[in-house]
């Protein structure tokens, strides 16, 4: 612990502008605030910039699905060498997105439920919809975690243990005591362990331990294949968003890929990223929005990667507040105290 623990800070302002007679005047009213926690690390792990408190313990959710994809793989490893070998870039990357059931995405998850023999129904995760085409029928591949399930399906198919739903996802069963267990060495002891939205185990951990996870997956031999898998396929991890006025853009994840940083969002508002770049600069940043937005926990962190040019500006940004279909704020890291 890095000492006592500290009240969430302010980490995103949104405002509305003044407008008279329908001319902007480019004054801004801060309309929303959006609190929480950030804490940044260095390439050894220590921390250089807290917000808030950096031993808040979270569930970061899908955000941990890189470090889950690490176990798999080393496990698939273990069992059948040829199988780990004969795994493409596109089923690694799947195997921890959180996608939209765009048309490549469904595709990797169905490649790797073909290599593990099973059917799509077969799938552990909940059915979902297809985010931007409701008339589509539910269905198990197009939930966001589909392609985590069918590396467990594949885990499993590997090893020889039952690949049923409740075998698949059980705390204590035959998978998920072993991918926990790896878990917890590549980020430090759970303080709790809850139930993900998709039926898969959910650890809490102190945010600075999730920072600490995603640098050594930036930097480390051993996270090597599964973070090349994303540099290589950003779109597969999240994929693109709709915006205001018919647009689309790509989701933060994808984004920061794109850019060379390793980046996973979690549901509830966590972000974590990992850098390792030609200049020598290695570190990792996770941040909780304590509202559980999306909203807030990327502008903060993308802000703060833009401001230690660890990415170009620009390189993502929210949607703004919206005004008779024209933008009307702004959406911004708050200042710091």
């Amino acid at each position: 612990m890095s000492g006592p623990s500290r009240g969430p800070a302010a980490l995103v302002e949104v405002t509305r502008r003044d407008v008279r007679g329908d001319v902007p005047t480019g004054t801004e009213v801060v309309e929303s605030v959006h609190h929480g926690h950030l804490v940044r690390v260095d390439g050894d792990g220590a921390v250089t910039l807290a917000l808030g408190d950096p031993d808040a313990v979270v569930f970061p959710r899908s955000a941990l699905k890189p470090l889950q994809a690490i176990v798999c793989l080393e496990l698939i490893a273990q069992a059948d060498p040829q199988l780990a070998a004969a795994l493409t870039d596109a089923e690694i990357a799947i195997g921890w997105a959180s996608h939209r059931a765009e048309p490549a995405q469904v595709a990797a998850v169905r490649s790797l439920l073909a290599r593990a023999g099973i059917a799509e129904d077969a799938l552990s995760c909940p059915r979902a919809p297809v985010p931007d085409d409701p008339s589509a029928p539910r269905s198990h591949v197009a939930h966001n975690c589909s392609g985590k399930h069918a590396l467990f399906a594949l885990t499993a198919h590997a090893l020889g243990l039952p690949g049923d739903r409740d075998a698949l996802l059980a705390h204590d069963g035959p998978l998920q005591s072993r991918v926990l267990a790896g878990v917890s060495e590549l980020l430090g002891p759970a303080d709790a362990v809850g139930v993900d939205g998709c039926g898969a185990p959910a650890l809490a951990v102190p945010l600075v331990a999730v920072a600490r996870a995603f640098t050594a997956l930036a930097v480390t031999a051993r996270s090597q294949r599964v973070r090349a898998a994303g540099l290589a396929h950003p779109a597969l991890i999240a994929g693109h968003e709709r915006r205001p006025g018919g647009t689309t853009a790509p989701v933060v994840d994808t984004a920061l890929l794109a850019a060379g940083v390793v980046a996973k969002r979690g549901a509830e508002g966590v972000l974590a990223a990992g850098w390792n770049l030609a200049d020598g600069r290695q570190g990792g940043v996770a941040v909780k929005s304590l509202d559980g937005s999306m909203r807030g926990a990327a502008t903060a962190l993308v802000a703060l990667l833009e401001a230690d040019a660890i990415v170009p500006e620009g390189t993502w940004r929210e949607a703004l507040p919206q005004g008779g279909g024209r933008d009307a704020g702004s959406v911004r890291a708050a200042p710091r105290g």
